[in-house]
């Protein structure tokens, strides 16, 4: 009998501690999960606090349109345009013959772009057939159906219409990741120029503005003017957020 109880004793005090020791690393597990949890969105608090520093305007530039058309439910980038002859010395310094925005050619008319170059963000990629407006990637993101509330159709290089350029993050030439410093360029009175080829010719774009927009949100709008809008996520590894960098063509060659 008394070794019946002896057994039954160990057996409470062996479940007890066991019980116990389960409790309390199921505590600490709980608590490094919070702990994690907490960093990890304190964290992306700490990266989106400064998505504002993105937004700038180039000198002089001016808004031309604070709705633009055919967008819904959604934000599209809004129409900047640079005031009247802004680059025309730097044009022809750069070999380029002046080429104004609104006397550029019909969309469908020119071939699609094939090489960009961001010299000042350090950007040089060929584009091959990376022109696509990126629709997917929106309306992934916002869970719209593309054709529902924007247009996706984008322009070529030289023609009237927005050219929807969507690019990766990372290191490297070919990565978008740089255009987080066209801000800083832009604020501080700085050119951004894009030269945009085809394999017949030579475009280039001044940057007017860049701004930052929700994915769920963005929207990608055209405009009757030759616009091209370089796009990347931000922060980089996150899909939430796009920067947009948008210009207007000023050149050809």
């Amino acid at each position: 009998m008394q070794i019946g109880l002896d057994y039954m004793q160990m057996r409470s005090r062996a479940q007890y501690y066991g019980l116990r020791w389960v409790g309390i690393s199921l505590l600490i597990a709980g608590g490094l999960l919070c702990a994690a949890g907490i960093a990890y969105y304190g964290h992306l608090f700490w990266l989106r606090s400064g998505l504002d520093d993105y937004a700038a305007r180039a000198p002089g530039a001016v808004l031309l349109e604070a709705s633009p058309k055919g967008v819904k439910g959604g934000v599209g980038v809004s129409s900047v345009a640079l005031p009247t002859g802004a680059f025309d010395s730097r044009i022809g310094q750069l070999g380029f013959t002046p080429m104004p925005s609104n006397a550029a050619w019909p969309v469908g008319t020119q071939p699609p772009a094939s090489r960009l170059i961001v010299p000042g963000l350090g950007i040089d990629v060929k584009l091959d057939e990376l022109r696509v407006t990126g629709s997917t990637i929106v309306s992934y993101a916002s869970g719209d159906n593309p054709a529902a509330g924007y247009s996706t159709v984008s322009a070529n290089p030289g023609e009237r219409g927005a050219m929807w350029l969507f690019g990766p993050t990372g290191k490297g030439s070919h990565s978008f990741s740089s255009l987080s410093r066209s801000g800083e360029l832009l604020d501080s009175g700085k050119e951004v120029l894009m030269f945009v080829n085809t394999a017949e010719q030579n475009y280039l774009y001044a940057a007017t503005h860049s701004e930052v927009i929700p994915a769920s949100a963005l929207r990608l709008n055209s405009t009757e003017r030759a616009t091209v809008h370089l796009v990347v996520p931000v922060p980089s590894g996150l899909y939430d957020h796009f920067l947009v960098l948008s210009g207007e063509l000023i050149g050809v060659k």
